[in-house]
Order: C-alpha cells, then sequence, then structure tokens
C-alpha cells in the first residue's frame, strides 16, 4: 500500500512524498487500521490524520484508490496492498 504525503507533513516520514506499507498476503482492513499501523512508524501522521477515536479529522481529505473515503466508508473503507491512499489537507477561505 502506497501512501501520498502532503508538504505539509513530510517532515514527520522523512521528508518522503510517498511511504510503502505492506501487509502480509490477503490482508484487508481499514484505512483507519492502515494509519494506526502506519503510525507506529510514523506517530506524527497518524497524529495529524486521524482524532482520538480513530476517525479522519474534518479538515483532512483521504483517498482511496482515487475516490474520496467521505463519500465512501470515511474511516472504515476497505485497503489491501494494492491500495493508493492520497492525504490532502481541506482548503478553506472566502
Amino acid at each position: 500500500m502506497l501512501f501520498h504525503l502532503p508538504s505539509a507533513i513530510r517532515r514527520f516520514a522523512g521528508d518522503n512524498e510517498v511511504v510503502e506499507m505492506r501487509l502480509p498476503l490477503d490482508v484487508r482492513m481499514t484505512v483507519g487500521e492502515a494509519f494506526v499501523m502506519l503510525g507506529r512508524d510514523y506517530p506524527g501522521i497518524r497524529q495529524r490524520v486521524l482524532d482520538d477515536q480513530n476517525n479522519i479529522r474534518r479538515h483532512v481529505n483521504v483517498f482511496v484508490n482515487g475516490e474520496n473515503v467521505r463519500f465512501a466508508q470515511g474511516s472504515l473503507t476497505q485497503v489491501s496492498n494494492d491500495s493508493e491512499v492520497w492525504i490532502y489537507p481541506a482548503l478553506s477561505g472566502g
């Protein structure tokens, strides 16, 4: 599974734009569980993407294979080794 990181949180992953995480073969998990697992190696990322209940923070947009998880199952969206996850900070303004 590949995690594409925005510049604002790359410093928590050794300044890498992409971080790869391999799951045991045929294991599927939720994107929320994947962020918890990723957080074991890169705790700063987990804290900035998930809240204390492991839900995706309101100001963060997460896409799995090009689909915004807010329009799927949120942090319960399923991922696998073949998944690509993009993290984008939400933009606001007036």
